[in-house]
């Protein structure tokens, strides 16, 4: 049995964490920031060594929220071990859906679940959401660009100081690109929003940096994940997904407004300043690798 620590990017807030044994083996991303970590299991299978390997690294790094994508059939295997399926991503692995499921490190060995008013509260902001889609125009006059990584990192830096950073485009994936845009409606303050992306699997995760607070800064945000969805499609990406705070009706009109739809719920999925909250998993299928209808229905 053995754990070892993989190469980093300098300055990341994500550490790598490989754990291998003769029936195991698990790479866990680490991310310090967002007290969460994301599991890539390479071996198939319900086994007990995985969930309390995870349990000692997460309590041992202060990790709050535990999270891992998976095909279909292996959904039985971790909710054995005390995780909860908390969403599905359509396309995930180009041809088939990614299976989320999740879990709040705890005490005990189930995982916490969405309360009955959270999910209420979740419907409800999906509700107010729709119905602010009248005031989108179908057409935004924005001024989009591509900023460089220092003006990303200082936008990021005063958003975290203020606690207004709903994400703060950390790494999610292994081995994946990652571009930024800002967007900018008027004399607005520009949007600024990125998309990590990996080309083998064909799936983004699509980020904004902040909630919009005004109108302007509500259409800059709508209008940089509709551009940002059609750079992703041309590079020939399949799926993208996001996640919001469940009650953030601003974010939430922005996701729907740009094709996204509710997929999932995760219990304290998302970390906004010193406190977690439960999150909205947002998706939106880009392409049509099997030939189905991309903007289908794939609510849950």
């Amino acid at each position: 049995m053995e754990t070892t620590k993989a190469k980093t990017q300098p300055g990341s807030s994500v550490e790598e964490l490989l754990f291998k044994s003769e029936s195991t083996f698990l790479c866990l991303l680490l991310n310090h920031r967002s007290k969460q970590i994301r599991v890539i299991d390479f071996r198939a299978g319900a086994l007990p060594a995985k969930r309390l390997y995870i349990q000692s690294i997460a309590k041992q790094e202060g990790v709050e929220k535990v999270i891992t994508l998976v095909e279909k059939d292996e959904v039985s295997s971790w909710t054995k071990v005390g995780f909860v399926r908390e969403g599905t991503i359509p396309g995930f692995y180009k041809r088939s859906d990614g299976h989320l499921c999740g879990c709040v490190i705890g005490e005990r060995t189930a995982s916490d679940e969405v309360s009955d008013e959270g999910q209420k509260l979740a419907e409800k902001t999906v509700v107010q959401g729709k119905r602010a889609l009248s005031g989108i125009p179908e057409n935004i006059k924005c001024t989009f660009a591509e900023p460089d990584e220092e003006e990303v990192k200082s936008a990021r830096a005063a958003a975290l100081k203020k606690n207004e950073a709903v994400n703060a485009f950390d790494e999610f994936g292994r081995d994946a690109q990652r571009i930024y845009m800002s967007a900018t409606v008027k004399r607005g303050k520009p949007a600024y929003l990125s998309a990590e992306f990996q080309d083998c699997f064909g799936h983004s995760l699509v980020e904004v940096l902040k909630s919009p607070k005004t109108d302007d800064e509500l259409a800059a945000t709508t209008a940089g994940l509709r551009t940002l969805g059609e750079n992703l499609k041309e590079r020939g990406i399949v799926s993208a997904f996001g996640f919001a705070p469940s009650d953030d009706v601003q974010l939430a009109t922005a996701y729907l407004a740009a094709g996204f739809r509710k997929t999932g719920l995760l219990a304290h999925g998302i970390r906004v300043g010193n406190a977690r909250r439960d999150a909205i998993l947002w998706t939106r299928k880009l392409a049509n690798p099997a030939g189905d209808d991309a903007d289908g229905d794939d609510s849950e």
